[in-house]
């Protein structure tokens, strides 16, 4: 039986969380749920997936201690995908991958599984 991988989004809002969930979970992944950063990486702890989405309006200081604390220990395996606004994309540093919103379910969905599978991403072909 193959390993079904898991996938933790961290939305701040409730329908987009499950949209995108049920949307992933209908395409085979495993997906676990927090609606802020902190319950976030208490979870990812727990039960430390393959890959965290976060799309929340939590500050900048708390995404980026958030992604320094999950590249420790049991959590240094994790990917990290962030989706945020253009604006924010441009004060942003070294985030290991960043999507620009808004973006298509079905192109996040291409976006998780390439990122899974270690492939190669060209970023600028993925706004079109």
């Amino acid at each position: 039986m193959k390993h079904m991988e898991s996938v933790l989004l961290v939305f701040d809002d409730a329908r987009e969380l499950d949209f995108i969930g049920e949307n992933l979970a209908e395409n085979g992944f495993k997906v676990l749920r927090s609606v802020n950063l902190n319950d976030a990486f208490m979870l990812a702890e727990k039960t430390i997936p393959n890959l965290i989405v976060v799309n929340t309006v939590d500050s900048e200081l708390d995404f980026h201690a958030f992604s320094k604390k999950i590249k420790i220990e049991t959590l240094k395996d994790v990917t990290l995908l962030s989706l945020i606004e253009l604006e924010a994309y441009m004060k942003t540093s070294n985030t290991e991958h960043i999507v620009v919103k808004p973006v298509r379910p079905k192109l996040l969905l291409s976006l998780i599984r390439s990122v899974m599978n270690n492939e190669e991403i060209n970023w600028l072909t993925c706004y079109h």
